[in-house]
């Protein structure tokens, strides 16, 4: 798929940037998009000189931001669906376990948001979160921005390492993502495990 996405793009001139945003976009909204491959595809091309590395610096970020902000809006809209029944759940979330969200995101939201870009499989679940937690929404879209901006560096700083070798750069994220979903779960994991104490602590009679 990497392939026919590469020679796409290589035959489309300035349109790349639409897709490179759309791809950077797609990412949030449904997770399962391969977007961060063609985010690598545009760093090769920076390399290479077929696009400038600002246009797709650029392009990453608008599309980036445009996905977070649709990811926030759809937290808002949850959130409007809990206050209006606070009785019913969603997908076997309650309004309980909303207002448990809320408080954390708020208490430590910012750091997530700031690094949600190099969170692959997750990243969009942190804008939803937000938006369900009323956080304000320039700092949600500051912070992504940011986190954006800082990814986006490291793939065409990560391009150039490698000299614009597309089979390399590939390698070199799908490693990085496996450590990360490998950290990811390892502290989810520690999370169960000492709620799961707690919660047998606290079954114990006294």
């Amino acid at each position: 798929m990497l392939e026919q996405i590469d020679q796409l793009m290589a035959s489309v001139g300035l349109l790349a940037y639409l897709i490179l945003a759309g791809a950077a976009l797609l990412e949030y909204v449904v997770p399962p998009f391969p977007g961060d491959s063609v985010v690598l595809l545009g760093g090769v091309y920076a390399v290479r000189g077929a696009h400038p590395w600002w246009g797709v610096f650029g392009a990453v970020l608008v599309g980036s931001v445009l996905g977070a902000a649709c990811n926030y809006w759809l937290g808002r809209l949850l959130a409007r669906r809990f206050d209006r029944d606070r009785t019913r759940s969603y997908l076997g979330f309650t309004h309980a376990r909303l207002e448990q969200l809320q408080a954390r995101m708020r208490l430590r939201g910012g750091w997530l948001l700031l690094i949600n870009r190099f969170l692959p499989g997750i990243r969009g679940a942190v804008f939803i979160a937000a938006g369900a937690s009323h956080m304000p929404i320039r700092r949600c879209l500051l912070l992504g921005a940011l986190s954006a901006a800082a990814h986006s560096g490291l793939v065409l700083w990560a391009g150039y390492a490698v000299g614009g070798n597309l089979e390399e750069l590939t390698a070199l994220f799908a490693r990085y993502q496996r450590y990360v979903l490998l950290g990811l779960g390892a502290l989810l994991a520690f999370f169960l495990v000492r709620a799961l104490l707690r919660r047998a602590r606290s079954a114990q009679p006294t």
